[in-house]
């Protein structure tokens, strides 16, 4: 009985620990945000969204096809 408190004990460690780094690695990832027609376009709605709070950063990835995607740090 002693080992399995131990074993429980450990696991609900191992679980805190995760959630409460887990938001520190999805600060970090980047999300599509939309597709636009022009770079110009793109860059328009990137600095649109930090009025907003809506995201910390913003890129827009040429997709070599006319359009562009729009990619954000989500603020969380």
């Amino acid at each position: 009985m002693m080992m399995i408190r131990k074993l429980a004990a450990a696991a609900l460690l191992t679980l805190g620990v995760a959630a409460a780094t887990q938001g520190v690695a999805s600060a970090a990832t980047w999300v599509p945000a939309g597709v636009y027609p022009s770079s110009s376009a793109c860059a328009s709605a990137g600095n649109a969204g930090f009025p907003q709070g809506r995201w910390v950063g913003w890129r827009c990835e040429n997709l070599h096809d006319g359009q562009y995607q729009l990619w954000v740090q989500p603020k969380y």
